[in-house]
């Protein structure tokens, strides 16, 4: 399977040890990832990331894509493991320069129908209730909110999810 995507106006493609200075910047970037989940990433935090990412495409075929336009990147977008019942996590951030345009719904829909084209059967995201921008990409992206719950730290939080189970071929039939 073909690990590039291209969209319209995007090329995503796995993240690299390439990517690493550009990817530090995005994730200690409040006004890119402040209100998400993960928050503010420190370099050494970015790096653990970009090795789990490398990881898991060589493991599972997955995870995340630098997300580039016009040869430039602006961002991320794809998915991490999110436990031992084979779930993933989705994850998704854009330059705040590049907003407005919906690239990251863009982003995120591709790399969502890749995720399940490669097998993966159900992706979560978890979105803080109040992150109204974070809420419409992700749900622009497909997915839709299944739980409303507490966080550790208090704040109410979404569940979102996407399931696509592998098509099932039928077996020849016996008269």
């Amino acid at each position: 399977m073909e690990r590039r995507i291209r969209t319209g106006r995007l090329e995503l493609s796995p993240v690299s040890w390439r990517d690493i200075e550009d990817v530090a910047r995005l994730k200690a970037n409040a006004g890119a990832v402040g209100v998400r989940c993960c928050g503010i990433r420190s370099r050494g935090q970015s790096e653990a990331d970009v090795a789990a990412s490398i990881f898991s495409w060589g493991r599972d075929g997955v995870g995340l894509f630098a997300v580039r336009e016009m040869g430039r990147f602006v961002g991320m977008a794809g998915v991490r493991p999110g436990g031992r019942d084979g779930t993933y996590e989705f994850e998704f951030a854009l330059c705040p320069t590049r907003a407005g345009r919906g690239l990251t719904r863009e982003a995120a829909g591709a790399a969502l129908a890749f995720v399940h084209d490669a097998g993966v059967e159900r992706v979560i995201a978890h979105v803080p209730d109040g992150d109204i921008m974070g809420r419409q990409i992700i749900g622009g992206s497909g997915m839709a909110l299944c739980q409303h719950y507490a966080g550790p730290d208090g704040r109410q939080m979404l569940l979102y999810h996407s399931v696509r189970r592998p098509a099932v071929m039928p077996g020849p039939v016996i008269h």
